[in-house]
């Protein structure tokens, strides 16, 4: 079986990183995925809960949290999750805002 060659591997290789970094930009673009589209949880405990709960838009490996922090963002009061992928090692943030439920 011939390799493919020199440019050919390039090319790919090229294309590859393309597609990564569309796949990173939508990610950053869904809920969760940047602090101005933080996702709604109702406690600090749905954090933990919630952010490992959907695979790594990359590659679809689980991702595993390496850290959850309270941070203001922008005079915002966030939570932060910081996942790492099991599968590909790249590493994210999701945002989370806490929100008071009213009793009824």
């Amino acid at each position: 079986m011939p390799r493919d060659s020199r440019p050919v591997r390039r090319q790919r290789a090229r294309e590859q990183a393309r597609l990564v970094r569309d796949q990173e930009r939508l990610a950053r673009l869904q809920p969760g995925g940047a602090p101005e589209r933080p996702l709604q949880v109702e406690s600090p405990a749905q954090v933990d809960v919630v952010a490992t709960a959907s695979p790594c838009p990359l590659c679809g490996g689980t991702l595993r949290l390496e850290e959850h922090a309270a941070e203001r963002v922008g005079g915002v009061s966030l939570r932060v999750a910081r996942l790492r992928c099991t599968r590909c090692g790249i590493s994210r943030s999701r945002y989370f805002r806490l929100v008071n439920r009213e009793l009824h």
